[in-house]
């Protein structure tokens, strides 16, 4: 993203900053401390910020009152008097040239009032004050270049909303991607189908495209001077790696189909990993439980109070015996039997058009989650007219280093041969799950191939087949995927 560069009439309104919320003073300003918040910005490069505006992003936390137009022109006086010589604050007396940009604040302040900070969630305090810090610094650079305050509001609005429920795994997978220029030159944009994605016209699209880019621009800066540490590098909180993911979303608008179309998957609970925690007899378990007795031979297993009846009523012992109801102590140990899903991912070379190398992404990194979140055994791989190398993921690492690796070049292939990858991914589904420590397998279709299927539901016995056709139609694979139980959308 370019630089945007600030007119020099609004330099003091950007290197300075007037407090614009209540009160001067505060409890949670005492319960926060101000260093520790500074000390923070410095590590994670947000450097040479006013006090003032860390004072506001702290208020900000609670709802914080913003200030009217009188006390805002009266505290913009005080801050801009305080940096004048002796003589220039006389001549300030008759010229009020101290009051010059407090317009521009009270503007900056009914934009605050319409930005949802709420939506700002993190750890700490100092988290969310910071993260409150970020966005306070991009709307008043925003209306330094112009921006108008309304379409301001909505775009960091719709940017906030867009992160604000992203989990630190998602954070994570979303943090690899490759720069948009990697996954989609400029020159391939499509924004008619774009626009198709989003219910608005073209001419909306490019507009809102334009305006996005100015305010990514901005929020980037905000953590442009990141600082570089030789021993031990500072990680940004929660809070603050949401705002960076908001400011691509805003830059590249492919990203927010691949947030749509994930979440669309999770929404679907045959498409949930079905990860079960399970505790199965062993001898040399580490645990006891104690269950009914299911043969006589596990005796010897039973408690000793059993033992006790037997001496006080041999009769009602003989019974208990017979019918089986005593209680006997059993060794178990845990099984984490992970589920194993096995994608098939196309590459040719139509993938390139619209939108559809996101939407990929967004079914693949879905998957990821899972086995971040050590539910899930994934392998994948992708094809064309031809299935290639399978790539197996098993820790957090290797998904964001695959990740890392997929760019628009990559998708070069020629034909979209289904039928040999869905039989080609039942035949690698068999062979791997007797391989790893994993159970229910499922397969999964990436495409946007129209073609004829002729593989039978009985072909897939056992198997689950969750079929994704984007920005296309194939209504045989669509019935194929619906007999076996699985997801099947197309047209996304």
């Amino acid at each position: 993203m370019d630089r945007i560069r600030v007119d020099r009439r609004f330099r003091d309104f950007i290197r300075f900053h007037t407090h614009v919320t209540y009160p001067e003073m505060s409890e949670r300003r005492e319960q926060i401390n101000s260093l520790e918040v500074v000390k923070k910005l410095d590590s994670i490069g947000m450097q040479h910020l006013p006090l003032p505006i860390i004072w506001d992003g702290v208020h900000l936390i609670d709802e914080g009152k913003l200030a009217g137009k009188n006390e805002i022109e009266r505290r913009t006086r005080v801050t801009y008097r305080m940096r004048m010589w002796k003589v220039t604050q006389l001549l300030d007396d008759y010229l009020r040239r101290s009051t010059r940009d407090a317009d521009l604040y009270y503007r900056l302040t009914l934009l605050l009032g319409e930005i949802e900070f709420e939506r700002i969630h993190g750890r700490t305090d100092i988290d969310r004050a910071i993260a409150n810090v970020a966005v306070i610094a991009t709307a008043k650079r925003s209306l330094a270049v112009g921006i108008p305050p309304e379409k301001i509001a909505e775009q960091i609005n719709w940017a906030l909303n867009e992160v604000g429920g992203l989990e630190a795994d998602e954070v994570e997978l979303l943090e690899c991607l490759p720069d948009e220029s990697k996954l989609k030159p400029t020159e391939k944009i499509d924004h008619t189908q774009m626009s198709v994605d989003r219910g608005v016209t073209a001419i909306q699209l490019v507009e809102s495209i334009d305006t996005r880019g100015r305010i990514a621009s901005l929020f980037t800066e905000c953590f442009g001077g990141r600082k570089k540490t030789d021993d031990e590098k500072e990680m940004h909180p929660l809070s603050v790696r949401r705002l960076n993911v908001a400011s691509r979303l805003l830059a590249e608008p492919s990203m927010e189909a691949l947030l749509r179309i994930s979440r669309v998957a999770n929404e679907y609970v045959a498409f949930q990993p079905r990860f079960e925690k399970k505790m199965i007899p062993a001898a040399d378990g580490d645990q006891t439980r104690m269950r009914m007795m299911t043969a006589y031979d596990e005796l010897p297993r039973m408690a000793p109070a059993a033992w006790a009846i037997k001496v006080a009523s041999g009769k009602y012992f003989r019974y208990r015996l017979a019918t089986k109801s005593f209680m006997v102590r059993e060794k178990i140990k845990r099984s984490d039997k992970k589920q194993l899903f096995y994608a098939m991912l196309d590459r040719s070379k139509s993938m390139q058009q619209g939108e559809r190398i996101y939407k990929l992404l967004a079914i693949l990194m879905n998957r990821l989650r899972a086995v971040m979140r050590r539910e899930a055994v994934l392998g994948y791989s992708f094809f064309d007219s031809d299935v290639h190398e399978e790539v197996m993921v098993n820790d957090i690492a290797e998904a964001q280093d695959e990740i890392r690796r997929l760019e628009y070049d990559f998708f070069i292939g020629d034909d979209t041969d289904i039928n040999l990858a869905l039989r080609e991914g039942i035949r690698r589904i068999r062979t791997v799950v007797d391989d790893v420590d994993a159970e229910r397998p499922e397969l999964i279709i990436v495409t946007d191939g129209d073609h004829g299927i002729n593989v039978k539901p009985s072909e897939l016995k056992g198997i689950m087949l969750h079929v994704f056709i984007v920005e296309e139609r194939n209504e045989d694979l669509i019935q194929l995927a619906k007999k076996t139980g699985g997801v099947a959308l197309q047209g996304l």
